[in-house]
């Protein structure tokens, strides 16, 4: 076996490749959707918003992300802030 080194892109400081993230963004694409529809409010409440858009953020910081990948990370996150919006905005109207 050569001496090269195996480990992926991450350990050694960079970013992961981009052909790691698609899985993970169908999940977040699937809990956005859930946490943002009106009959899930409440159910996920330790799971929120700002958990979502934090896991979102890790996952661009961490990935190489190709331009496809970077415009799913973009609408997740217009979703999650235009649901926080309406929710804020209901909130104040009460």
């Amino acid at each position: 076996m050569s001496g090269t080194n195996r480990q992926p892109t991450a350990q050694r400081g960079g970013r992961r490749p981009s052909s790691l993230v698609d899985s993970q963004l169908e999940h977040l694409e699937n809990m956005v959707q859930y946490v943002t529809r009106g009959d899930a409010v409440g159910v996920l409440v330790p799971l929120d918003h700002e958990y979502w858009e934090k896991r979102i953020r890790a996952l661009e910081e961490t990935h190489e992300l190709i331009a496809s990948q970077r415009k799913r990370v973009v609408k997740l996150l217009d979703r999650l802030g235009s649901e926080a919006q309406t929710k804020l905005r209901r909130r104040t109207a009460a």
